[in-house]
């Protein structure tokens, strides 16, 4: 063990010898800590060019005033065009937008958490399979059967990806090549859903969406449909949260790539807000700094539990509006209607599309 470290850190040395020994050393901590193996010494060199390009961009967002940070992930040798291509491949079926403006304002606790109420599994990782809206999906479905029956299932995230349809491609082709949870939702109300024992999760690793192996004797929950919230509607989101449970919600995960801590706000009202990334929302509450008070949303992603803050990140709580000008790259169905511009509101859009299981059992 002691020779191959010396090996890889001089096999490091020699590809970043014109960089500081700073980023040297960050590199081949890097490569350690998540099991980076390049094939070639070219390609490594493009990886560590890629890595150093993030590092300073993290190092020049950490000296600016802001209310979270960014840093090394395991996506810092990717560019941000390929971590969209890979990980960011949700879309949402087309539908109409509903009313923007809150309902009547009631009062609400100031903060929620469903991961302490004993509602969320631990963070899951969907691997280099663009699954995130299977992920999502099944994450509801077992939120929503632990709130009916006080248990909580693990449940396979492997049979929304393999064995969804999506003959319209809405968000893709199906699996690891885009899909929306409704349709994963439209699935589970069908055939039910496995436990993630009986049918694990391996499109993480193999970069595919597999064959359907879906068996019917060994289904442990079931759903009879689901509902949507209105589009863009905070004061909705907050008393569903509230009162009901957490929301697989749609958003621009586009800039979350290097995200290390604290409240989110790097997503721009004034650029373009193209949903790409399906996620659960389990909470809201306040984080108080010398920074200042910043309200946030507590979102559990499924890039597993070393991102972010064990998982999770916070994105702050506004109820602002900006535009979504390219609704084919995340938001419309092959041939079908929401092709022009859509307004999306909430830090990175995460107000447009929010949807939940109904009539979850536990069999």
């Amino acid at each position: 063990m002691k020779i191959a470290i010396i090996l890889l850190a001089a096999v490091s040395v020699c590809v970043c010898k014109t960089a500081p020994r700073a980023v040297q050393e960050e590199f081949l901590r890097f490569k350690e800590k998540y099991g980076k193996v390049y094939q070639t010494k070219a390609i490594e060199e493009e990886r560590f060019e890629i890595f150093k390009a993030n590092f300073y961009k993290s190092l020049r967002q950490n000296k600016m005033i802001s209310s979270y940070t960014t840093g090394i992930t395991q996506f810092s040798d990717l560019t941000e065009q390929e971590f969209k291509d890979t990980y960011l491949r949700y879309k949402k079926m087309p539908g109409t937008v509903g009313n923007s403006s809150p309902r009547i304002s009631k009062d609400l606790p100031d903060y929620i958490n469903w991961v302490e109420k004993g509602a969320v599994t631990e963070v899951k990782n969907q691997g280099q399979c663009g699954s995130c809206w299977a992920f999502a999906t099944t994450e509801q479905v077992e939120s929503y059967a632990f709130i009916s029956s006080g248990e909580l299932p693990n449940l396979s995230a492997q049979q929304v990806t393999s064995c969804t349809p999506n003959v319209l491609q809405c968000g893709g082709s199906g699996g690891c090549f885009g899909s929306v949870t409704q349709l994963g939702f439209n699935y589970l109300q069908l055939f039910g859903q496995m436990a993630e024992d009986d049918y694990p999760y391996v499109s993480g690793t193999s970069a595919q969406t597999e064959e359907c192996s879906y068996d019917s004797s060994k289904t442990i929950v079931s759903l009879t449909g689901y509902d949507t919230l209105p589009a863009n509607n905070h004061e909705a989101v907050m008393t569903h949260l509230a009162e009901v449970g957490p929301l697989s919600i749609a958003v621009d995960a586009s800039q979350w790539a290097s995200y290390t801590g604290g409240v989110f706000s790097g997503c721009s009202f004034q650029e373009n807000i193209s949903i790409n990334h399906g996620v659960q929302l389990v909470g809201y509450g306040s984080d108080f700094s010398a920074m200042g008070v910043y309200d946030y949303w507590l979102v559990r992603n499924s890039w597993g539990s070393s991102w972010g803050e064990d998982g999770y990140i916070k994105l702050l709580r506004t109820p602002e509006c900006g535009v979504n000008s390219t609704p084919m790259d995340g938001t419309a169905c092959v041939n079908g209607p929401g092709n022009d511009e859509q307004t999306v509101c909430g830090m990175c859009g995460m107000l447009l599309d929010c949807s939940y299981p109904l009539g979850v059992q536990k069999l």
